[in-house]
């Protein structure tokens, strides 16, 4: 029992303003602080947002390890840090040793990821920009091109689109019929597609200007 312990995770020193990882990077390690502290921050708009300082006891790293997706965040050591670092293999084994746990743990996951998301797109606060934004961010990260059109994988259902990202029902409606007329996206068989990346991209640059002439 005492060997499987000990290789369950291993420990390692940082220095300050060590990188831990960055947004956008695989991940196969999560990481609980034994002693000092971490900045999670993200970019939101441009700008690098601090998300949470994490000090001794706090863990992170956790939603990559366990969906096997790309980190949602950066993560560096503000000061001199110790972390226990535990890898995916070793992690998913000892939950697989209880379904239950393994359940749990893979629903939080996934209501953690949908919050991520949320707040993500909260943070831009034209209602135009931030609805184009997540069609366009969909469309890229799991979209598939059918029948010459990309398939952004969101259902047409205005109340959960409103629910995902901030909106109220009224607001979703009026701005995908303006996307629907102006010929970027497609509404078929209840689903979101999009014409053209390059030209939504485009779009979304022009509501970035025009809402710096509006300020």
């Amino acid at each position: 029992m005492e060997d499987k312990e000990k290789n369950f995770g291993y420990e390692k020193e940082l220095m300050p303003g060590d990188i831990i990882f960055k947004e956008g990077e695989p991940g196969n390690e999560m990481y609980l602080i034994k002693s000092g502290s971490v900045k999670i921050t993200k970019r939101i708009g441009g700008r690098e947002k601090v998300l949470a300082v994490l000090k001794e006891g706090d863990f992170f790293g956790e939603m990559s390890v366990l969906d096997g997706s790309f980190r949602s965040a950066s993560a560096a050591t503000e000061e001199k840090t110790k972390l226990i670092i535990v890898d995916r293999d070793a992690f998913l084994t000892r939950a697989r040793e209880n379904p239950f746990i393994q359940y749990v743990i893979e629903t939080l996951i996934k209501r953690l990821r949908k919050t991520d998301d949320m707040l993500k797109f909260l943070f831009i606060k034209n209602e135009e920009r931030r609805l184009t934004t997540y069609i366009l961010n969909k469309a890229k990260t799991q979209g598939l091109d059918k029948d010459g059109e990309i398939d952004t994988g969101i259902n047409f259902n205005p109340e959960e689109i409103g629910n995902a990202i901030g909106l109220d029902t009224r607001k979703v409606n009026e701005i995908i019929a303006r996307l629907v007329r102006t010929s970027l996206i497609n509404i078929s068989e209840n689903k979101v597609f999009v014409k053209r990346l390059d030209l939504l991209e485009q779009y979304l640059d022009y509501i970035q200007l025009k809402e710096k002439f509006e300020r």
